[in-house]
């Protein structure tokens, strides 16, 4: 099994993000299937899809809020089973890690972006 680990403190209120990545932010990042749940409320999400789990932290911090995002990718063996290898069914991609790791490291920096101008009138 690989695991990985992003992090980073963005100048942004805990339940701003909360809201950012309870939505449909995270699912975004890491791909449709993913189903995301609440560990505890305004501080943890955990999600899984095919190959792959990890969890979103909101933790605050002196400047700020520290948000944690880890995965984790589990090696696929014998997933199909015995007659999988007769049925000729494509299984679906299991995500990479490369690409797992390059998703969530993207959607720190989308957080941490800002997505309205101060001050401005819409």
């Amino acid at each position: 099994m690989a695991s990985y680990e992003v992090s980073r403190t963005l100048v942004k209120s805990p339940p701003e993000l909360w809201a950012e990545l309870e939505g449909e932010r995270l699912r975004e990042a890491i791909g449709e299937s993913v189903k995301v749940k609440t560990k505890e409320p305004e501080r943890e999400l955990a999600w899984e899809g095919y190959g792959a789990s990890g969890t979103a932290k909101i933790e605050p911090s002196s400047w700020g809020t520290k948000v944690t995002l880890t995965a984790t990718i589990e090696e696929q063996v014998a997933d199909a089973g015995f007659w999988g290898r007769f049925r000729r069914r494509p299984a679906p991609e299991p995500p990479t890690a490369e690409g797992l790791e390059q998703r969530l490291t993207g959607l720190l920096d989308n957080l941490g972006s800002a997505h309205r101008k101060p001050f401005v009138r819409e």
